[in-house]
């Protein structure tokens, strides 16, 4: 009964994945689930019939109770603009909703949405303006207080004889003070109709479905202004917060490092002294602020803080020269670093550098104004050039600057755009890679060593042609002659930049999460997690897949025919195990993606999966959709054209079954039908997508006995993920999992009998077993038979 525990610690962490919201019924929800995440495409929508939820966004955080709807200000934009968790345990109603269509159709069938929904949202914008009102004032104070600190503290360097350093972040705010930001006259509107008495909107509202849309149209098109107008403020106090304590050069260490020089020069520090503490003071309250109105956790190196202030305070010099460490100094002027080392054209050096500066000077960086979004292309355009020629050229370079190392590794470019504990933090983070590991993982540079030597041909592009297709291609057109294009076949650069502009610019931009706002670079203000905890490796990579693997034992085995005519065999079917292996992009990101399951059209051989550097989600459950997705494509690519059609029996042609026609099978109960409906709604009808909900349920529940699956979708991964061996014998004593394996433990009864009888075969003739045949032994009678 081992087995059946095995993956324990694996599930906890993941056991508060969303769940499947029931549409025109109840559901029960968990506390701590998401329900709706930022940047979902727009599949349903809900109403909190009980309970409490935080709702989170670009600038916002609050909580809303019973009576609110969750999604459905987003009708028109069709992709949520929140993320929605969760505070108490909740019951929801679900509603299918895609579109303002839908909702128009709603308002103008259901009177009594009409009253309760646009009145719900007058709240909702109430709920959000004392956000904005309260970061606004708490901005403006924050400003001021910066700015007369900085003033103060260069005057006070100047009356006791030291240099003042300079901040260069403030600096450049000195000619960029923040601006007002002004509200449409409708969201007043809407403010003063929050004030009028509840049951009087709703009756008013709900006596004209054509006035619940022309008040819920007006209501949806203004809110993104005011929701923008909460992101201005944060991003304005994250700016001001990241001056006082986060920059590499921050007021607080530079008025201890002040204090520590009038201190040992025998003058009074008194009034630094104090000036430390309203400092420490405006940190802590800047914190708990952008924490608890604009959900912005900036992860504040806390305790070193704290054990600077105290040493200041107890005369503790020796603790102070922390103040006075500049081991950084070798990532000064980064950017010019990196240029010179990639010997780019001195116009691409030039603009680059002029780009890397003004995105510097940019408030807010992921801005979808014009000129933000040109700034960010400009960065984007010269980007991947620079670090294909830095990649080549480190090929034959053992030891490049440690800027141009960040660079390749991270996308780090510039010491300005990451706080000092940020810098320091990539300075210690674990290598990427290890020895004998059940996975091969690469870092980009490394990948594309691999390209450029030769050892691996370049991975597919985003049509899924491949570099030799791409060249037959172009020969084809007469773009290249026949001896040019035989030659490319083998042409080392060509090849390096074919993988860096198919695969890393397409990929890199999908992997980040974000992609309308993408930007190559690494910078603090895209980065939400704690870098260290965030961080992808080897050994974090290969341990997670290793206990999936434990679980789910056939993975990444592959069959293939072959015949050995010398023992009477013309037809038999050898297993052999490829696992995929991992390419770590230089970005942080949200996601990962299976970008093919094969390499080329050789199906012995290892797939790619890709993974950012750092991954904001949790990088467990992003690795089993991953794998689910392997399984997925490792059964298309095996059965061809015939990978949906469910006279040819696979796992993708019954799952592709199952879930066209639910509706009509007999072995699902009404409840069930409506969760599966359910399941393709948040889906998007995406086939594969369902499957990797279940997958990712049937290797952390139902493999420890608890049952998450309907019957169908039981069988189905049963027969084609088959538990190992130690795990399914702990199950099997449960009714629901010996039904489930019935058709599974049929095939694999067979499977023994066949494998032994070619065994006794190589046997008779007294020949050794190929080391195909050996392996195929081990996997039939050693694993699947354990």
């Amino acid at each position: 009964m081992h087995g059946f525990y095995i993956m324990q610690l694996f599930c906890e962490e993941l056991l508060h994945m969303a769940e499947s919201l029931v549409l025109n019924g109840n559901s029960s929800i968990t506390k701590g689930t998401v329900i709706f995440e930022k940047g979902q495409p727009l599949q349903s929508t809900a109403l909190i019939l009980k309970g409490r939820v935080i709702v989170q966004g670009e600038g916002v955080r609050m909580t809303i109770g019973s009576g609110n709807f969750l999604g459905m200000c987003d009708v028109w934009k069709k992709e949520h603009s929140f993320t929605y968790v969760a505070l108490d345990d909740l019951v929801l109603f679900g509603l299918p909703m895609e579109n303002e269509k839908q909702a128009a159709l709603l308002l103008e069938q259901k009177p009594q949405y009409r009253g309760l929904l646009v009145t719900s949202l007058n709240f909702f914008y109430h709920d959000v303006f004392r956000v904005f009102g309260k970061l606004k004032t708490e901005t403006e104070k924050v400003a001021e207080f910066v700015h007369q600190t900085y003033s103060r503290y260069q005057k006070l360097a100047e009356g006791a004889g030291l240099t003042a350093e300079k901040i260069a972040a403030m600096e450049r705010l000195l000619n960029q003070r923040m601006e007002n930001y002004s509200l449409s006259e409708k969201i007043t509107y809407f403010i003063q109709c929050s004030k009028i008495p509840i049951e009087a909107q709703k009756n008013y509202y709900g006596a004209s479905a054509y006035v619940a849309q022309k008040q819920f149209e007006e209501q949806c098109a203004v809110l993104p202004q005011l929701v923008a107008g909460c992101r201005y403020y944060s991003d304005w106090l994250t700016r001001y917060f990241r001056i006082m304590i986060m920059d590499e050069k921050n007021l607080f260490s530079l008025v201890g490092r002040m204090a520590l020089g009038v201190r040992r020069s025998g003058q009074n520090d008194s009034e630094l002294s104090v000036m430390l503490d309203h400092i420490l003071e405006q940190i802590n309250n800047t914190e708990t602020l952008l924490l608890e109105y604009a959900g912005v956790n900036l992860h504040l190196d806390r305790q070193r803080m704290e054990e600077t202030y105290f040493a200041l305070l107890s005369d503790d010099t020796g603790s102070l020269d922390a103040f006075d460490q500049e081991d950084l100094k070798v990532l000064d002027h980064s950017v010019q670093q990196i240029l010179d080392y990639a010997e780019v054209s001195d116009e691409t050096a030039e603009k680059f550098a002029s780009a890397v500066e003004a995105f510097l000077a940019c408030v807010d960086k992921f801005a979808r104004t014009p000129e933000a979004t040109a700034l960010r292309k400009e960065l984007v355009k010269y980007f991947f050039e620079i670090y294909e020629r830095a990649c080549k050229k480190s090929f034959q370079d053992a030891n490049p600057p440690l800027a141009v190392k960040l660079f390749l590794r991270y996308g780090y470019v510039s010491e300005e755009l990451l706080t000092e504990e940020e810098l320091r933090t990539l300075l210690t983070l674990p290598d990427s890679r290890e020895e004998e590991t059940t996975c091969r993982v690469y870092t980009m540079s490394e990948w594309l060593r691999e390209i450029y030597e030769g050892r691996k041909n370049p991975s597919k592009d985003e049509f899924d042609t491949d570099y030799e297709e791409t060249i037959r291609k172009q020969v084809h057109e007469k773009k290249l002659t026949k001896t040019e294009g035989d030659d490319a076949f083998h042409d080392a650069a060509k090849r390096l930049h074919f993988e860096v502009e198919n695969l890393l610019s397409y990929a890199d931009r999908i992997l980040s999460g974000n992609i309308s706002t993408f930007v190559p670079v690494m910078c603090s203000e895209g980065i939400y997690t704690k870098l260290e905890s965030a961080v992808v490796t080897s050994a974090i990579i290969n341990k997670i897949v290793n206990r999936v693997e434990k679980i789910d034992y056939s993975i990444f085995y592959r069959e293939r025919m072959v015949a050995y005519e010398e023992v009477g065999l013309n037809r038999f079917t050898v297993t052999g195990r490829y696992t995929p292996e991992f390419i770590i992009f230089p970005v942080y990101g949200r996601k990962g993606l299976m970008w093919q399951d094969i390499e080329g059209r050789k199906k012995e051989t290892h797939g790619r999966i890709l993974l950012p550097s750092f991954m904001e989600q949790n990088l467990e459950a992003e690795l089993l959709k991953m794998l689910a997705y392997f399984r997925w494509e490792k059964c298309r690519t095996e059965m061809g054209a015939q990978w949906n059609n469910y006279r040819y029996p696979s796992l993708t042609a019954e799952y592709t079954d199952y879930l066209q026609f639910f509706k009509k099978n007999n072995d699902l109960s009404p409840e069930k039908r409506e969760k599966v409906k359910a399941q393709l709604t948040q889906c998007g009808n995406r086939h594969k997508d369902v499957f990797a909900k279940d997958y990712a349920d049937w290797v952390l529940r139902e493999a420890t006995g608890a049952m998450k699956l309907n019957r169908v979708a039981r069988e189905i991964l049963f027969t084609y993920c088959p538990l190992a061996p130690q795990i399914a014998e702990g199950l099997l004593a449960q009714n629901a999992y010996r039904d489930a394996a019935r058709r599974y433990m049929i095939e694999k009864g067979k499977r023994e009998k066949e494998i032994n009888q070619v065994l006794h075969r190589f046997e008779k003739a007294g020949m050794d077993l190929p080391e195909e045949v050996e392996q195929t032994r081990r996997f039939v009678l050693d694993l699947q038979g354990a």
